[in-house]
């Protein structure tokens, strides 16, 4: 009888397992598979060196690297954590999002020296198994992190968009009336190519038109409203300038009708969440810009509290950029934006504009927009829109200095001249 019990209970454990981590072929995988079940694809990211030096003592930095990988079964971590640190280097294994109560999935932490990855990759390549691939692909993401030099974005109308040079800096127009920094001011499209025609003056590099806020709490408007804000400014700016012309908006006919007026990027706060708006800017050859926010803008602030965010950040950046390659849009059109003010706090905002240089590891440019907001007024006791001047230069400094290869901003003339000392800084 005991014989018998023993076996249903094994039996039974082994289908819970198997369901919970996908189909039979899948769990049978297993580390050939890369240690991960079925629809939990690794990522990787490297982490900056502060928070190397933070984590792991004063004395990695800055002759160390560090990966984090999410998504690994407990065995893979464990064996990848074994070899690194037979290596010398240091690994710590932390609960990751997925899997299963019975099988939950891990993320690991990995620090090494050149010299002690270099050992690796020599020893995974002699190999040959099934971490080879993910070994190797640590230096292909932190090549991209680390990567200097001119690379360009293709937009649309044959356009192009140089990065790598310098930092870039995108000038805010808005044509709203009720924007948090400067809505009402230019309703007169008259007036709003005027002020677009001085920010390129300034020494804007793209010029990015909004017709709908998108602040902590605001509504949405109807898609025609939005369009007879844009259209007239974004036709008239068209006629009488080259400077690249971006158009912030989330709505498929906005894009559509903003793309065939001369707009050459969509700056999308939603992350081409939109099946529709992936199918306009892929049918157009447009660039676009994928931001992370949590929610909405009505409702983006109630809850900023993440497990990671960094983390969370990342992987929805990777994830929106794979579908907007499955949709028909090369990488060679896209640029990042972790979303700084949209559904993060103040600890939240700081920590990207510390750790901004992490996302170039997606392989793709990183605009920061940080310009004016809420977070910069608390860190200035309350300071109201018109007074956070200083601080958004100083945030659009650090942003480059850190790792963003564009940043968008309302005060477009101080920002360049600051940035020229940012990028001097960069250059070796």
């Amino acid at each position: 009888m005991y014989h018998v019990i023993y076996m249903i209970y094994n039996t039974w454990l082994y289908l819970l397992r198997t369901l919970s981590r996908g189909s039979f072929p899948a769990q049978m995988a297993g580390d050939r598979s890369g240690g991960v079940p079925r629809g939990h694809a690794p990522s990787s990211r490297v982490l900056c060196p502060d928070w190397v030096e933070d984590r792991f003592g004063r004395r990695w930095s800055p002759f160390a690297h560090a990966w984090e990988i999410t998504g690994l079964s407990r065995g893979v971590a464990l064996r990848m954590a074994r070899e690194l640190r037979s290596l010398g280097g240091q690994a710590r294994i932390l609960p990751g999002a997925g899997g299963s109560r019975v099988a939950p999935l891990r993320r690991i932490t990995l620090v090494a020296t050149e010299d002690q990855y270099g050992r690796w990759v020599r020893r995974a390549r002699a190999r040959g198994d099934s971490l080879t691939g993910m070994i190797l692909s640590l230096g292909q993401v932190l090549d991209s992190t680390r990567r200097r030099g001119p690379r360009t974005v293709l937009l649309a109308h044959g356009r192009r968009l140089v990065v790598g040079r310098g930092t870039l800096v995108m000038g805010v127009l808005n044509v709203t009336p009720d924007s948090f920094s400067d809505g009402g001011r230019f309703r007169d499209p008259g007036e709003a190519i005027q002020a677009g025609l001085r920010l390129v003056d300034e020494g804007a590099d793209i010029l990015d038109v909004g017709g709908e806020s998108t602040r902590p709490g605001a509504s949405p408007v109807p898609p025609g409203v939005e369009l007879r804000r844009v259209l007239p400014v974004l036709e008239g700016l068209a006629r009488r300038t080259e400077s690249i012309l971006s158009v912030d908006t989330r709505r498929p006919s906005v894009a559509r009708a903003a793309l065939r007026a001369g707009a050459h990027l969509i700056n999308d706060v939603e992350g081409l969440r939109r099946a529709d708006l992936r199918r306009e800017v892929a049918r157009a050859e447009a660039g676009a810009v994928i931001m992370h926010m949590r929610g909405r803008p009505a409702t983006m602030q109630a809850d900023t509290r993440y497990v990671d965010m960094m983390g969370e950040i990342y992987a929805f950046l990777d994830a929106r950029l794979r579908r907007a390659e499955a949709s028909g849009i090369p990488r060679e059109r896209l640029i990042v934006d972790p979303g700084i003010g949209f559904g993060k706090s103040l600890a939240g905002n700081l920590e990207i504009l510390r750790r901004v240089g992490e996302f170039r590891g997606l392989g793709v440019p990183v605009l920061v927009g940080a310009s004016r907001k809420s977070f910069l007024g608390t860190l200035l006791k309350g300071a109201p829109v018109g007074e956070r001047l200083e601080a958004s230069v100083a945030a659009a400094v650090v942003a480059a200095l850190r790792g963003a290869h564009i940043v968008r901003v309302h005060d477009v003339a101080p920002t360049v001249k600051a940035l020229r000392l940012a990028d001097a800084l960069r250059r070796p």
